[in-house]
């Protein structure tokens, strides 16, 4: 593994926790709007108590979702907090469920509850200032690709980290932090360093989406879904604590859910695995939390005006980078929001050499203070191809049509036509190989990328009459691919076995594929001075010879 990547993740974990010396405390009550009242048990207190775990509090949980949902303030330590809550509620009800069955019984305790509410805890400790929008900026840099790539052959692809969970994967199976953990957080029954340290790489695992497995090769896949799942402790917290402070009306029956909430004992080629399952009938509660969390990416995070902010954000940060001020991608956790803030009282010129003269660090930042925030310029949808790319399908079946020896044949065109239409990406081959290069390339491509568009605007200015006032960090693109929801949800039934191939859940994917494709938004945006038919008619031309 990249020593010199484990060296500062380690004098990072030893400057944040030095002088730290955590008092007696007994259990404490911690309120929370979304769970209520919350019992956390001493060791848990001190873990929170660490200036590691207080840091959060000053990185936002939704990046700049407050420029649109001003009360959108939260942190990630509230909902650090809420995963522990609720995924203390998932085992509980588990615990409660196993204890009724033969096959199951004894399976879950108070070692197994402790290790997942450990891993909750835990989970965004590797979170930076803006949560997502510097992920963008560190997860492209070398070192870190490097660092991940190597934990990823690590885990021979069971696991694919985003880049904040391989920060927090370091940090936790890190020599300091092991030092630290065992020193002073006094968990349970672990009375050695050794025991400290294996605890902790469990923890890690589950972070990442690794699964953790006994000495005879038994798998508790069930540890790791509930925290890093389809339908996991942490997506059921952000669901409900990001609508609920954005003031959008979402709600599903979380309670309902828990209920249905069973331990599943599968085994394959001679494995024991023990997965998380849910029962049949509950289904309809699965649909809404995918429904719910389908509306959340839509009406928030994909809202267009928050992307446009958080693709201005974006530039602010590199800037750091281009500037000198953040060397490494590990320089990132020494800094929160505010601390990252007080780096721009500079009139440092980051980006002088691509054009942007105007640009110092102190205005990137003030285009928020003031909001001089980008504006939309271009927005497409599926229903911008949708003609072109029903001409082509419809002709294909009606000739197909038209030669059918049978009425088989003729339904077996008519129901493929269908699939097609339902899986159907929601944009011609070159603008999906567009989002393709925009999801993958670094920042330094992107700026690259800018100024052509910006050269191509220049041209239509130029014949317009107009003088040209830009740059090509006066514009943003967001081409996000759409949204994909996973539903690898084991389904028993009554009797706790897994069913296979349940139409249920196909239609469910169908439908949250289908709306999520029909969501689908690609947009240019441009700051307020730039005249917006002239960059429309420009970057529509750019993207049609592409084709």
């Amino acid at each position: 593994m990249n020593r010199d990547f484990r060296i500062r993740i380690d004098r990072y974990v030893k400057t944040m926790v030095k002088g730290y010396v955590p008092t007696a405390t007994g259990n404490k009550i911690i309120h929370d709007p979304i769970w209520g009242s919350v019992v956390f048990h001493p060791w848990e207190v001190r873990l929170i108590d660490s200036p590691l775990f207080q840091r959060l509090r000053n990185i936002n949980q939704v990046g700049l979702a407050q420029s649109t949902y001003p009360a959108a303030r939260h942190t990630r330590f509230e909902h650090s907090l809420g995963t522990a809550a609720i995924a203390s509620r998932m085992m509980e009800q588990l615990y409660t469920e196993s204890r009724q069955r033969d096959d199951v019984r004894g399976m879950i305790g108070e070692k197994e509850i402790h290790l997942v509410r450990l891993a909750a805890l835990l989970h965004d400790l590797g979170h930076c200032p803006y949560s997502h929008l510097s992920e963008a900026v560190y997860g492209s840099m070398p070192e870190f690709i490097s660092a991940r790539t190597e934990l990823i052959e690590e885990t021979k692809g069971c696991a694919s980290p985003s880049p904040h969970e391989t920060f927090s994967y370091f940090i936790i199976v890190s020599d300091a932090f092991v030092d630290f953990f065992f020193r002073h957080v006094k968990y349970p029954h672990v009375t050695t360093k050794k025991q400290a340290r294996e605890l902790l790489q469990k923890a890690a695992n589950m972070v990442i989406g690794r699964v953790n497995e006994g000495e005879d090769g038994t798998k508790y896949s069930y540890l790791t879904s509930v925290l890093n799942g389809d339908f996991d402790a942490d997506k059921l917290d952000y669901t409900q604590r990001d609508s609920y402070t954005a003031g959008i009306a979402l709600t599903y029956g979380v309670e309902r859910f828990l209920l249905k909430l069973v331990l599943c004992k599968t085994e394959e080629k001679g494995v024991v695995d023990y997965r998380l399952g849910i029962t049949a009938d509950a289904l309809s509660t699965v649909e809404e939390l995918l429904f719910n969390r389908s509306m959340l990416y839509h009406y928030m995070y994909r809202h267009q005006k928050i992307l446009a902010a958080e693709a201005q954000m974006r530039d602010a940060v590199y800037a750091l980078v281009r500037v000198g001020y953040i060397k490494h991608p590990c320089d990132f956790l020494f800094l929160n929001n505010q601390e990252m803030s007080a780096l721009y009282r500079s009139h440092k010129k980051p980006f002088a050499s691509d054009g942007a003269e105007t640009k110092t660090l102190a205005s990137l930042m003030q285009a928020f203070s003031r909001r001089t925030l980008l504006k939309r310029a271009v927005e497409l949808s599926a229903d911008s191809f949708e003609k072109d790319a029903d001409d082509g399908s419809l002709n294909q079946a009606v000739a197909a049509l038209n030669s059918a020896p049978s009425d088989d044949e003729k339904k077996k065109i008519l129901q493929s036509l269908m699939e097609e239409r339902q899986n159907r990406v929601p944009y011609p081959d070159h603008v999906a190989d567009y989002v393709q290069f925009l999801k993958d390339c670094t920042a330094e491509q992107s700026i690259a990328e800018r100024k052509i568009i910006a050269a191509r605007i220049a041209e239509e200015y130029e014949r317009a009459g107009k003088p040209v006032d830009f740059d090509a960090f006066d514009l943003a693109l967001s081409f996000q691919p759409p949204l994909e929801t996973k539903l690898s949800l084991t389904v028993v039934d009554k009797q706790h076995r897994p069913l296979e191939g349940t139409v249920a859940i196909d239609r469910i994917t169908e439908w949250t594929k289908a709306f999520n494709r029909s969501k689908w938004r690609g947009y240019l945006f441009v700051a307020p001075h730039v005249d917006r038919a002239l960059a429309e008619k420009a970057f529509l031309n750019y993207l049609n010879e592409k084709q």
